[in-house]
């Protein structure tokens, strides 16, 4: 692995798992008491094709291993804390945006669904961090478009939690947030 690689590695892990976190916040009330399975094996197997969430995950799985049957899915949940396919972080279910009180909320839940993704955008020419295959092509990853992206997505999560914290969004924040989703037009004025 060369030296560019090992703090976008190191990066992207730790921003994984605090969006993670978030995530289980929102989504864990929910899914634990679903009868719906929305993670599906054949997600997982993303991890195992890409070669980058493939090394994210490699050093947190020493005793489990994947199931071609049931991926990386576990009786209490998915066993990967870091290396998850975007899609996992992508999709929060009809379910659980209708138990939001609001538009605003709903549309934060959409951001914190996209932080991760947004990281991994364009970073080799057009293709995402995830859907580099071949590992050679990973030491081409420039470390300062990912920084950029990953210092977007860190701000949108901050502006995130000040409005969990304290129920305030200033306006400079959608500017912010916007980079990550776009606001849509009833939020816009």
């Amino acid at each position: 692995m060369n030296a560019e690689l090992r703090p976008i590695l190191v990066e992207y892990a730790a921003f994984e798992t605090a969006v993670r976190r978030q995530i289980s916040e929102l989504c864990a009330p929910h899914c634990s008491v679903c009868a719906l399975v929305c993670c599906r094996p054949e997600f997982c197997r993303e991890n195992i094709d890409s070669p980058f969430l493939n090394l994210l995950s490699a050093t947190i799985l020493q005793n489990t291993a994947y199931s071609a049957g049931q991926g990386w899915l576990t009786s209490s949940g998915c066993a990967l804390s870091t290396g998850r396919p975007p899609v996992c972080y992508q999709f929060i279910c009809d379910k659980i945006l209708d138990t939001l009180p609001d538009s605003l909320n709903r549309y934060l839940a959409r951001v914190l669904s996209d932080l991760v993704p947004h990281i991994g955008k364009r970073a080799l020419g057009e293709r995402h961090l995830v859907e580099i295959m071949d590992p050679a092509q990973l030491k081409k990853v420039k470390h300062e478009r990912f920084s950029k992206r990953l210092d977007e997505a860190r701000n949108a999560l901050q502006v995130i939690r000040s409005y969990k914290r304290h129920g305030f969004l200033p306006a400079s924040a959608r500017k912010t947030l916007s980079k990550i989703t776009p606001i849509p037009p009833s939020l816009a004025g």
